[in-house]
């Protein structure tokens, strides 16, 4: 099966060109399926190989954020927009009604459907409404069939909530 891949396309958002629609920022970490920094053309975000690794190292940074006590809407968009380069209020709103559930109601717990929720909410505040043209929910659930262990148990029932009171 052939993967998405975007990166160079410069036509395209910055998050779409890259494979990264999250806009993950260049560090060290190794994430599977990453342009070494070496071959990357993007001066400040990462880029991967394929779609599926962007939105996979996406994934995997809200679950890592999560478990380190950053379990909220409010919590996690002050982490990864901060106010001094974001309008954070906005973008925190914005997430809010995408994902439906109260921006300092904290999560304990996530499905799969959920955690692409909230992927797919910041994929389009980053990207604008566009993305919808170029990510699909199979490539979504292609970035979870790679997850692999998180420190937070995904499951794969429906009817089980992002968050609990």
């Amino acid at each position: 099966m052939g993967y998405k891949s975007y990166l160079g396309q410069n036509s395209l958002p910055r998050g779409i060109r890259n494979n990264n629609p999250g806009n993950l920022v260049k560090t060290s970490e190794t994430w599977l399926g990453k342009v070494p920094h070496s071959q990357n053309t993007d001066s400040r975000f990462e880029q991967f190989i394929e779609l599926r690794y962007g939105i996979r190292a996406k994934m995997r940074d809200l679950i890592t954020d999560i478990t380190k006590g950053k379990n909220t809407i409010e919590k996690l968009i002050h982490e990864f927009a901060p106010a001094f380069e974001n309008n954070t209020v906005a973008y925190i709103e914005t997430v809010v009604k995408l994902v439906g559930f109260p921006a300092t109601q904290k999560i304990t717990s996530l499905t799969e459907d959920s955690l692409i929720a909230l992927c797919k909410a910041i994929a389009s505040v980053e990207n604008g409404t566009i993305v919808t043209k170029y990510i699909t929910d199979q490539d979504y659930k292609d970035a979870i069939a790679i997850l692999g262990n998180t420190a937070i148990p995904i499951e794969k029932k429906k009817a089980v909530k992002l968050c609990q009171s």
